[in-house]
């Protein structure tokens, strides 16, 4: 923990060390004028936090947080975990990672966009008043509630649907990008370091080479389906294959398309990245590869997931799951931590993400056959989750080819 926290202070430094003098001095302005409003309009703040009011701390500029939070909120809420309060959210345009899927969730809690009312509210909503805080979903040091939420939500149908109107526009929209009439398509998104060069220095742990996707794209092709690879154009441009549409470099791409290409994939095989979750709002499955911290899954039932290996240096050879799972390892956020530890991240193999593209087929065709054996593996690995991981609660899955192919390191 202190660890975690003394790598995050140290982004935060040199990121504020980035900033020109006149940018550091409105941002400090900014903040003060902030703190005297919160103490000026307490009166009326206190009014309103008596009256349910309370701003939901999602975080709308990444597409991840605004796909998964809000859609935790309203279950936790459905599900007689929270109470039912006039919750709102605070969405200025230059801050929200996808404007069309804050439309679908507009009919469920308020957003407020012109940044003059949001200034206020978040003025009022600062601290201890009018606030509603769900770091708890995704940000949480220990267990991640989003897991139980979704797990209790269960096979309820998903909150979201695409409108008609998404439904009759995607037709002529997914022709233009060149998905033939009647195919099935499945999206594929491998996180890479252009999106975000920020705090890339961070998260560059959570990449992958897209690559080693090229197996899994020829396994979909040969079934009959099609691949529609999203993302940004800052990623690296694939070659050319033929069932392969590359999106993230389209001239139609758009965050409305974004959206119902999600929302219409049989699956998502994505990795830890926060795209995959607006397929996971709409229903749709996720096949994660890749996923790292160790102790993250997925997070409904139909999901499925396979980790990162981890490379020991001192002892010379992977580290098992069951030690991993048994220390801080497990939970490591930040791409220093490994490296301090004396671990290499490994990216699974373009065999062990095929094998988790013909799982993710066969389960959803009813096709896979999955032994005892298989299933003593997945609880001996269960078993070793407890409340002190991320993923505790989830009813996802870890891939059965991949616990075959990697059993050893189970203990």
């Amino acid at each position: 923990m202190w660890s975690e926290l003394a790598q995050r202070i140290n982004f935060e430094y040199r990121r504020i060390g980035r900033y020109s003098l006149a940018t550091l001095l409105i941002k400090v302005t900014k903040h003060a004028l902030s703190a005297a409003l919160w103490l000026f309009l307490m009166p009326f703040s206190v009014v309103l936090h008596c009256a349910g009011f309370r701003r939901v701390t999602v975080f709308c500029d990444r597409i991840g947080h605004l796909a998964l939070e809000p859609d935790c909120l309203l279950k936790a809420q459905r599900l007689g975990l929270l109470p039912q309060r006039r919750y709102f959210v605070l969405a200025p345009p230059s801050r929200v990672a996808n404007p069309h899927l804050l439309n679908y969730w507009r009919p469920m809690i308020r957003a407020y966009e012109h940044p003059l009312s949001c200034f206020v509210l978040g003025s009022m909503s600062r601290w201890i008043l009018m606030r509603h805080d769900i770091s708890e979903y995704l940000l949480a040091p220990a267990a991640q509630t989003a897991y139980s939420i979704q797990s209790a939500w269960g096979n309820r149908p998903p909150l979201l649907s695409l409108s008609a109107e998404d439904i009759a526009w995607s037709e002529a929209a997914l022709r233009r990008i060149g998905l033939p009439l009647g195919s099935w398509f499945i999206c594929l998104h491998v996180r890479e370091g252009g999106f975000s060069p920020v705090d890339e220095a961070l998260h560059a742990h959570r990449n992958g080479s897209i690559s080693a996707t090229l197996p899994a794209i020829s396994e979909i092709t040969r079934r009959g389906g099609w691949v529609v690879r999203i993302g940004d154009p800052t990623m690296q441009p694939m070659i050319d294959i033929p069932g392969l549409i590359d999106y993230a470099h389209h001239v139609d791409k758009s965050p409305r398309l974004d959206v119902v290409l999600c929302a219409r994939a049989r699956f998502i095989l994505g990795n830890t990245s926060g795209v995959a979750l607006v397929g996971s709002v709409f229903g749709v499955p996720c096949a994660i590869a890749n996923a790292i911290p160790i102790s993250t899954l997925w997070f409904r039932e139909h999901d499925i997931s396979i980790p990162k290996l981890l490379y020991s240096n001192a002892v010379g050879r992977y580290l098992r799951l069951d030690e991993i799972l048994n220390s801080a390892i497990a939970n490591y956020r930040y791409s220093a931590l490994y490296q301090a530890a004396g671990l290499r991240v490994e990216e699974n193999s373009a065999e062990d993400i095929r094998e988790l593209v013909v799982e993710m087929l066969e389960r959803l065709t009813g096709s896979f056959n999955e032994s005892a054996e298989d299933r003593e593996l997945s609880r001996r690995l269960l078993k070793l989750f407890d409340r002190q991981h991320y993923g505790f609660g989830s009813s996802a899955r870890t891939g059965t080819l991949f616990l075959r192919r990697h059993a050893d390191l189970l203990p």
